[in-house]
């Protein structure tokens, strides 16, 4: 693994708890072999994305959590498998399980436990400095990882971003302020977390959504986290733009976190966010999608442009109006591709993504379906019509 910790902006709370998992994952270290192998015997990851682009309303992580630097104790007898029962029973679109011992109060025990009983993903919630706490989290169960901007550098935050999804599963890539965005973008964010606490200080404001979430391009799912407690700010941070949120304090204190859930899980999701021109003044992602519907809605036909292998041409597939961009996901073809620059050609354009695959193992079509988010599969060898 490339790369350095980079915690020269956090406080002292934030140094701590960095310095507690650098000696919790030297001792990880010398297993990390056996980890590797657990890893791959675990069960498939749950699709995370394709189910939060497909839903009208802001998708809910609801945390399983017991305490905090900053509040103290919370729920310090809570039962994770009761608690996330009562989350899927609302209509939670993912569980939150905080792994960190000695200041959240959390274990791999209680990830691994609502892993097995729930149907929906479940995120590893922890400062994750290494790529041994990766294949941990996925031979715990984990469909998710948190990866938090502000303790690590860019060349670390891009590996371990990688290797989360070349696991199948999603990094949530946190951030909290406009330089930690642009280095999540950059790193291949799919998914970013806007924490509304600033981990320097651990003051929390949705303030922080409201002026980051409009800077995040629509193909990237964003999530508003800290600071949800009602309704009323989760339709807030839905009107910044945010499409899903991640509550936990509110929700472990509540005597109906059930209730609480399905009244959040009913917000609409708000189609505002633009995201920022690029530097030459083009319109940004969501106007270029835009332009693109108006077009269809005045002929049937759609256009699908195949055999992408850059991103800057992604980005004039996407300009010109093309309804679908294709990438060619099966070796030894002149423009294949890694899943790797198929995951940056998908994010440079607004087009509807189509992995195309020829002769394929199964197995493999479904986990990059899955990990690249795909809107369609085309099989284009032998393959069966059962296929």
């Amino acid at each position: 693994m490339r790369g350095t910790l980079d915690t020269t902006r956090g406080a002292d709370i934030l140094e701590r708890i960095v310095d507690s998992k650098r000696e919790e994952v030297a001792r990880l270290r010398p297993v990390r072999r056996e980890l590797a192998r657990a890893s791959e015997d675990a069960p498939p990851p749950r699709p995370v994305l394709a189910p939060m682009v497909a839903r009208p309303t802001v998708a809910v992580f609801a945390e399983v959590k017991r305490r905090s630097p900053g509040a103290g104790p919370i729920a310090p007898d809570l039962d994770p498998m009761a608690i996330s029962a009562e989350y899927e029973a609302g209509g939670a679109q993912a569980v939150s399980v905080l792994t960190d011992g000695p200041w959240f109060g959390g274990s791999l025990a209680d990830l691994r436990a609502v892993a097995r009983a729930r149907r929906i993903p479940v995120l590893r919630k922890d400062f994750v400095l290494d790529e041994v706490q990766i294949w941990e989290a996925r031979a715990a169960g984990a469909d998710m990882v948190l990866l938090i901007v502000r303790i690590l550098d860019a060349p670390l935050l891009a590996d371990l971003r990688a290797m989360t999804h070349e696991l199948g599963m999603v990094a949530l890539v946190e951030v909290h302020d406009e330089q930690e965005i642009d280095a999540a973008l950059k790193a291949g964010a799919r998914m970013v977390g806007i924490n509304n606490r600033d981990l320097s200080v651990f003051r929390t404001s949705l303030q922080a959504t409201e002026r980051l979430a409009p800077r995040i391009p629509d193909d990237v799912t964003v999530v508003s986290e800290s600071g949800i407690r009602d309704g009323d700010d989760v339709r807030r941070a839905a009107a910044a733009g945010a499409d899903a949120v991640l509550v936990g304090e509110a929700l472990v204190r509540s005597r109906d976190p059930r209730g609480i859930v399905a009244e959040m899980a009913a917000v609409p999701k708000l189609r505002g966010r633009s995201g920022p021109p690029g530097r030459s003044g083009r319109p940004g992602p969501l106007m270029r999608a835009n332009a693109s519907r108006v077009r269809a809605k005045a002929s049937p036909v759609r256009a699908k442009v195949c055999g992408v292998t850059t991103p800057q041409d992604a980005a004039v597939v996407s300009e010109a109006g093309a309804d679908y961009l294709g990438a060619i996901l099966s070796a030894g073809y002149a423009r294949s591709v890694s899943p790797e620059r198929a995951a940056q050609l998908y994010a440079a354009s607004s087009a509807r993504r189509v992995g195309v695959f020829v002769d394929a193992p199964l197995e493999r079509v479904v986990a990059l379906a899955r990990q690249l988010s795909l809107h369609v599969v085309q099989l284009h060898g032998r393959e069966t019509p059962d296929t």
